[in-house]
């Protein structure tokens, strides 16, 4: 009897031992008993898995058998169990032959009566070979010789490339009949095998499915010449039938280039069998670089993790991916694609997560339509992270569970109002914190999502390039009046109380315009009013957040100056701490943004600066009431110390002159 491959026996080493050790102990050592024993133990530990066995194990179990019978046959006080044996090993498998050189011709003549008690012979013969066989539509090995049970069975015989071949017989006892299988060729085949496998197969653009699986020996010849062992390659993948004409087939698999070969139409043209040299395929992959100053982000993948911000460098198969950080507060989603050979690198920020809770119960005409809208919502949105609601989940249930998590900045919810004709849809946008604001909608209008779309979308800055000037439109003049100039400006040849007449060399009629301007340009700039021309650089100068403006979503502008304020340092952490205040004011948040305004320093003293967190903290304390006077009164005094702080921004109104009229009211 033949032993097996060197793999089969990794599945489980123990059992080999022991299969080889009972052999050896009856044909070296003549110890029935010990042999006896062993072969016991492998039926126990095969028997009840027989029918997911490999072949390799399958015929393990039935040679295990074979040598029981033989063993139990050579003990008189045994020999009654060795029919019992015979009939177990024919039960499982009725094709197999006792090795008649170990089993004697009494005990095969047992072996042969039994077998012939319940199954007929049937001879086969297949034309061409290598085909499937299917029984009774259950796929056996295409043997030269089957038992079958008594009774009628439908034997089907195929080849790719062939037509099917289908014999049906009676079999009854003692009765032996033949089956020859002559196959008539329908089309050419084509015959690949892959490293590695897991390869999808395309045929002119169609997916034929993947090559998976293991080569067996039989491909050592193909491997070999690769430098790859027969299990390297995948296990042959068959197109059964190839159309006749020219043909571009296809390899794709994840991290490894595309293959494409073209097939001449000789292959289908005469009809024929055809194997190619087996096909390699080539790695592919980039690199991947994300960084953020914001802390604490955690790089997502394809939704796997890989590893704490900074990620530097790692190695990634090239392809489409969806991109996500997660930070402590906010995330930050992207879709990018590695080409082959490619550094990516990504500065991340997190942005505000919107979590859509769902739309309230109520039916209103264009429900569906207007809630399929609101899913899609995030495919909108550029300054947001969108979180779709999840199924079957109540809107408050789930504004509890991210209270609770505080996996989210911002909530949204929908909720009818019934009205005479038609449903309106209220929008409630709000922090976790409470900052709500409120928007009525009409479902049925072509974008009823788009004010909202378009608010979310709007960020307003906290900082623009400037010349040190505060600036303004004067009807009548040629160009924006310089109303006050820092020092350096002063001491560069700006005068204050005129027009700039020409800037790079050419007119700027208005404030806007020279501002378009400054973003355009990098580097110093010439002003000329006149007469000597001024050569002054370019710095950042601080915005305010405008309040009550119908184009920004403040609860909005609240988280992403929450999440900035992460981020940021020094004055650039003073000013988000002011906007941040000022924002709380649309609130009527007063005492929250004292807190804010008293911790912030900022160490300019023109345009918005010291002096404009003083003005407003003296507002708050104000809106506070009347026991809070004297504090509100020290900020104004305070305020009075900065004469060239202004409010909204450089261009905008004095400080000094609206804290000095506070300061009257007061008295």
């Amino acid at each position: 009897m033949s032993l097996l491959c060197a793999a089969l026996w990794g599945q489980d080493a123990a059992l080999k031992d022991t299969f080889l050790q009972a052999k050896a102990l009856w044909a070296t050592q003549g110890d029935r008993e010990g042999a006896t024993t062993r072969f016991d133990t492998v039926v126990a530990g095969l028997a009840p898995k027989a029918v997911g066995l490999d072949t390799e194990w399958f015929q393990v179990l039935c040679e295990s058998y074979n040598w029981l019978a033989v063993l139990d046959d050579r003990s008189a006080q045994n020999r009654p169990r060795a029919q019992v044996r015979l009939q177990a090993l024919i039960d499982l498998n009725p094709d197999f032959d006792l090795d008649r050189a170990l089993t004697s011709q009494r005990l095969a003549a047992v072996f042969d009566r039994l077998k012939g008690e319940k199954y007929a012979l049937v001879k086969l013969t297949y034309a061409p070979e290598g085909g499937r066989l299917l029984v009774d539509g259950r796929p056996g090995t295409p043997l030269p010789k089957k038992y079958l049970p008594f009774g009628t069975h439908k034997l089907t015989y195929t080849r790719p490339g062939h037509a099917t071949a289908e014999i049906t017989l009676d079999l009854g006892p003692r009765d032996a009949k033949s089956a020859d299988f002559k196959l008539t060729r329908t089309a050419s085949t084509l015959t690949l095998y892959v490293h590695p496998s897991d390869v999808e197969v395309l045929l002119d653009g169609q997916s034929l499915g993947f090559a998976i699986g293991k080569a067996g020996p039989d491909a050592a010849p193909m491997a070999l010449p690769l430098g790859l062992r027969p299990e390297d390659l995948s296990a042959p993948f068959i197109i059964p039938e190839l159309p006749a004409g020219k043909h571009r087939l296809e390899l794709r698999a994840p991290c490894f280039r595309t293959r494409t070969l073209e097939l001449g139409a000789d292959l289908a043209t005469p009809l024929a069998d055809h194997t190619l040299e087996p096909i390699r395929m080539e790695p592919s992959k980039g690199t991947l670089s994300v960084s953020s100053v914001w802390p604490g982000g955690e790089l997502f993948l394809a939704g796997q993790s890989r590893g704490l911000l900074p990620v530097m460098d790692i190695p990634v198969c090239s392809g489409p991916y969806d991109l996500l950080v997660r930070f402590p507060s906010g995330g930050f989603s992207q879709q990018i694609t590695v080409e082959e050979g490619q550094s990516v690198r990504l500065e991340v920020r997190p942005k505000p997560r919107l979590a859509f809770l769902g739309l309230e119960a109520g039916d209103f005409t264009g429900r569906a339509r207007f809630l399929a809208q609101l899913e899609t919502l995030g495919d909108r949105l550029q300054q947001l992270v969108y979180l779709p609601a999840r199924p079957d989940e109540p809107p408050q249930e789930a504004l509890v569970r991210l209270k609770a998590s505080r996996d989210t900045e911002l909530v949204l919810i929908a909720r009818p109002v019934p009205d005479q004709v038609i449903h309106r849809v209220e929008l409630s946008l709000a922090t976790l914190d409470g900052e709500e604001e409120r928007l009525l909608v009409k479902p049925l209008e072509q974008d009823p999502l788009d004010s909202l779309v378009a608010r979310l979308n709007a960020v307003p800055r906290l900082q623009q390039p400037g010349l040190g000037l505060s600036i303004l439109d004067v009807p009548g003049e040629p160009g924006p009046w310089v109303l006050a100039a820092s020092e350096s400006a002063l001491k560069a040849g700006l005068q204050t109380g005129k027009p700039l007449l020409a800037v790079q060399g050419k007119p700027v009629p208005t404030v806007l315009e020279l501002r378009q301007l400054l973003e355009a340009t990098k580097g110093p700039v010439s002003l000329s009013q006149g007469g000597a021309t001024a050569i002054l650089p370019i710095q950042t100068e601080a915005l305010e957040v405008s309040l009550g403006s119908p184009a920004l979503s403040y609860p909005a502008v609240l988280a992403q100056l929450r999440l900035h304020y992460a981020g940021a340092k020094s004055d650039d952490a003073n000013l988000v701490k002011l906007n941040l205040a000022l924002v709380l004011m649309q609130f009527r948040r007063y005492d929250k943004a004292i807190e804010l305004l008293r911790d912030a320093r900022l160490s300019t003293t023109r345009g918005v600066s010291q002096g404009t967190i003083d003005y407003h903290t003296g507002r708050c304390f104000l809106h506070l009431g009347t026991s809070y006077q004297s504090e509100a009164g020290q900020a104004f005094r305070q305020a009075l110390k900065y004469p060239q702080s202004t409010l909204l921004g450089p261009d905008g109104p004095l400080v000094a002159p609206l804290a000095r009229q506070a300061l009257e009211d007061l008295k």
